[in-house]
């Protein structure tokens, strides 16, 4: 009996020494990940549309003054519009397509440019940073144009059109209001 108890008490010991070890380990690894200083913090949304959009903090830092707060300030709004949700299924996809295509393609085109290309425009009359602010203002047109209709409510509309034409035929259709005899 006496065995078995010191049994017990031996492997009592061994686990909560690999109990300690291993929270500890956990505590370190902790530790490393938050000391080292990052750029700043994102939301998990946040982060998810930023990496699934291609776009990072450092891409949008790159550019000059006056593009850098539009394209944050498009990429926010787009954020938001998808999180808010309730627009149809035609504005969410534009939006996203925005979101993960559109501004990520056009920001990573601006900042590719070689000296080279810089110099090939300049001489053509087009400044880099006047084609990146026009390129902008197109993704802020179209975002705002899409957020404006609600392409729903169209759809709906057409679709009830639709159908009281195939239940009620061609004959009644453009007869206007019918008069009682």
């Amino acid at each position: 009996m006496m065995v078995v108890l010191m049994l017990m008490l031996i492997f009592a010991g061994v686990a909560a020494v690999m109990y300690v070890d291993n929270t500890t380990r956990a505590g370190r690894r902790a530790l490393k990940s938050a000391e080292v200083p990052a750029l700043p913090r994102l939301t998990g949304q946040e982060a998810e549309a930023g990496t699934a959009a291609g776009l990072t903090l450092p891409l949008l830092l790159s550019l000059p003054e006056p593009a850098r707060t539009r394209a944050w300030a498009l990429l926010s709004g787009v954020t938001d519009a998808l999180k808010a949700g309730g627009g149809d299924t035609r504005t969410a996809f534009l939006l996203a397509q925005t979101r993960d295509s559109y501004l990520p393609d056009t920001l990573r085109a601006y900042a590719h440019l070689t000296p080279a290309a810089r110099q090939t425009l300049e001489r053509q009359g087009q400044a880099p940073e006047v084609l990146l602010d026009e390129q902008l203002a197109l993704l802020e047109d179209g975002v705002r144009e899409a957020l404006r209709h609600d392409h729903a409510a169209a759809d709906r509309l057409l679709t009830q059109g639709r159908f009281l034409r195939e239940r009620f035929g061609a004959e009644s259709a453009g007869s206007g209001l019918r008069q009682k005899p």
